[in-house]
């Protein structure tokens, strides 16, 4: 399809184009239609006209659907990684017209290759094929010479660099082809090649095509678990990724400085009528008030500009206590038993002081090595007697974790916990251990805190999805509050094949939790409101004509004599959106609590942003919400109040996330399922947060 600025003259006018290859093609054009300024044709040919002006004109590369300037490159030698600065931009129609969505990106990138990064696992414990493969599958890795991301599948062991590979052309080896294309010399002529699945057309019909790419010339982009996990590490990238305001919007009228000083730039929008306005678009916002939060002792105020309670700890403040007592097992090696009794210690002290029942004197197992099996048969042979397991372990080995969380919430479905010695020491202990013994308390279905809120008899449901680590299926997590104070949960889980966001069997799953909630509660909620993660725009008429369908039909089946009202919300935390708050010269984040519901809404969706938390660092990012069903006499105003208040009764956080609480427990739910469990965990433990 080509796009031309002004009318055709008439059929068979012909145009003459270069191709890449600098051949001179001929194209006879034929009018089919115009198009008009507002609509969505017209829109795509915006968003083609901008990308061709970043990537032609302000020395951009795309790689995947973001802008980076690999010339501006930010070295962090200290950690081996570098970061590409770039932008994000889709232009939209909305309630305040065709506006620019602009957020800038960094693209981290590591600088040790593939190969070397192979060549470190395998010189490490249990450095073998098998570690390799499960340290690198499923790693996004990039091909500097064309900044082409890809997706590693698989190791292929059995083949080799030296090996030939067939073109369409010719048969040559991967180390001549390199060479030819891109003069890269290929020093390791051994190196095996990893496998990249991807999907291709032919005649029409979708086909699988396996991608070969020599390690030594991919590199690894992202961060690692560790790297996250290393303070110094994120702190040094958050000298470039955590932009104050005013430095942010800096860097955003810096994309429009770039294009204005292109000559070739400005030309393209003039000859398609399209200008930039000088400054972000003005809109208005308003503040809901922070809710009440709801302790043993009675009401306590939240800190309005922080969201956070965080000196709730230092008082008496659970509603109520699961009997934990002394009836708990710590399992630790036994060069680290000094630590299962300092655990023991610490917990005593800070349990009881919040409100917990936690004694001083659970039963300490000693094991002879830190493997998984040990902790297993430890976890088997003394359960009998323990509410709750408690594994001290030297490290974060994940097959061990993985081991012990599906041996406690499949094969013994007991509450278990896992915490690493290392965060026992002298600095982090009492802080460590209050949060692991709340922790606790709410997987053996203690109440730590409810906030206030009005109505009653109302269902709240997450919803997400997570694709699983270890299998071609992806496994949604649902977790549906079960009482009016939101303190108690049914969670479920569901399988679908690979890489598939939408659930199918939504139908099943909210007939068999309705059920749940009337043998609990006496009758059906009078409301069901659903949050639902894990979805992005272009998916949202399949999720309203699969997902939220099938749930519309268990309701009604299930509540014949009854009318249940029904919301249903997409909850986006990925968003371009950013706000900032005018003060005086200067700019600031907006206060936590801030909606937005004009100028950058869509006129055909019911859609808000809320910011829910309160920054110090860098600038909010706001959470977008889509209404996609909302048969109620619940007001707007009254769902946006809702959701902030939602967003603080997520129990590993004394304060409020970005998204509310049943969407949280439904992602912790999918995550652990999908990455440790691989099966569905054990129905004794649906009644309880044991994925926290």
């Amino acid at each position: 399809k080509q796009w031309v600025s002004t009318q055709s003259t008439g059929d068979g006018e012909e145009v003459m184009v270069t191709s890449r290859r600098g051949e001179n093609i001929t194209i006879k054009m034929q009018l089919t239609q115009e198009v008009a300024v507002n609509s969505p044709q017209f829109m795509q040919v915006v968003n083609i006209l901008f990308n061709s002006i970043a990537t032609r004109h302000m020395g951009l590369e795309q790689i995947r659907r973001d802008f980076y300037n690999p010339k501006k490159s930010i070295p962090i030698p200290q950690h081996k990684i570098e970061l590409y600065p770039g932008y994000e931009f889709t232009i939209r129609n909305y309630n305040g017209g065709t506006l620019l969505g602009l957020d800038i990106k960094h693209k981290v990138l590591r600088t040790d290759s593939v190969l070397e990064f192979m060549n470190s696992v395998a010189r490490g414990p249990g450095g073998n094929q098998n570690m390799i493969t499960k340290q690198l599958v499923g790693a996004i890795v990039m091909t500097k010479y064309n900044n082409k991301t890809y997706r590693v599948d698989d190791i292929a062991f059995d083949k080799k660099a030296s090996d030939s590979v067939e073109l369409k052309r010719e048969t040559t080896t991967y180390i001549d082809y390199y060479m030819r294309n891109y003069e890269m010399v290929i020093k390791d002529k051994n190196q095996p090649l990893l496998v990249c699945r991807s999907k291709t057309k032919v005649n029409g019909v979708e086909k699988e095509i396996l991608i070969h790419l020599v390690p030594e010339v991919c590199y690894m982009t992202g961060l690692t678990d560790n790297m996250r996990s290393n303070f110094k590490v994120m702190q040094d990238l958050a000298q470039y990724t955590r932009q104050k305001p005013d430095d942010r919007l800096k860097g955003l009228l810096g994309f429009r400085q770039t294009i204005e000083a292109s000559d070739e730039a400005t030309a393209v929008l003039n000859q398609w009528g399209l200008n930039m306005a000088s400054n972000i678009s003005d809109l208005e916002g308003r503040q809901v008030a922070p809710p009440v939060l709801l302790t043993k002792d009675g009401k306590m105020p939240i800190d309005e500009r922080k969201a956070a309670f965080d000196n709730i700890t230092r008082k008496n403040f659970v509603i109520s206590s699961a009997t934990m007592g002394n009836d708990y097992s710590v399992i630790v090696t036994s060069r680290d038993q000094a630590n299962a009794r300092e655990f023991m210690e610490t917990a005593s002290k800070v349990g009881p002081a919040c409100g917990i029942n936690i004694g001083p004197s659970g039963n300490v197992v000693a094991i002879n090595s830190d493997r998984a099996e040990d902790y297993i048969n430890a976890i088997r042979n003394n359960a009998a007697n323990s509410k709750i397991v408690v594994c001290l372990v030297p490290n974060d080995k994940k097959d061990r974790y993985d081991a012990i969380k599906k041996h406690c919430c499949i094969d013994q479905p007991i509450p278990s916990q896992v915490l690493q010695c290392k965060n026992l020491n002298p600095k982090k202990k009492m802080s460590v251990v209050t949060k692991v013994v709340m922790q606790m308390n709410a997987k053996m279905g203690g109440e730590l805190w409810s906030v206030h809120i009005p109505m009653k008899k109302v269902m709240y449901v997450g919803i997400d999805t997570y694709h699983d680590s270890g299998s071609s299926r992806s496994v949604g997590g649902i977790v549906a509050s079960m009482n009016d104070s939101c303190t108690r949960y049914y969670s479920k889980t569901t399988w679908q094949s690979s890489k598939q966001e939408l659930i199918s069997q939504l139908d099943v799953v909210m007939s068999e939790i309705l059920k749940v909630y009337k043998t609990k509660n006496g009758d059906f909620p009078d409301r069901i409101i659903i949050f639902r993660d894990g979805v992005g725009d272009g998916q949202l008429l399949a999720v309203k004509e699969q997902e939220l369908k099938n749930i519309k039909d268990a309701v009604q089946r299930a509540s014949v004599d009854k009318k249940i009202e029904l919301v249903f919300t997409v909850v986006t935390k990925r968003i371009q959106q950013r706000f900032f708050l005018k003060m005086g010269r200067g700019l600031n984040n907006p206060p936590p609590g801030t909606v937005v519901d004009s100028i950058i809404t869509r006129d055909e969706l019911f859609d808000f942003f809320l910011v829910p938390q309160g920054v110090t660092q860098g600038t909010v990012t706001p959470t977008h919400y889509n209404v996609l069903e909302f048969s109620t006499t619940l007001k707007p105003d009254h769902l946006q109040q809702i959701a902030y208040k939602m967003c603080f009764m997520y129990y590993n956080w004394t304060g409020a996330i970005r998204v509310p609480a049943p969407c949280q427990y439904a992602h912790k739910l999918a995550f652990l399922v999908g990455q440790s469990l691989h099966r569905d965990p054990s129905p004794d433990l649906a009644d309880l947060l044991y994925y926290l």
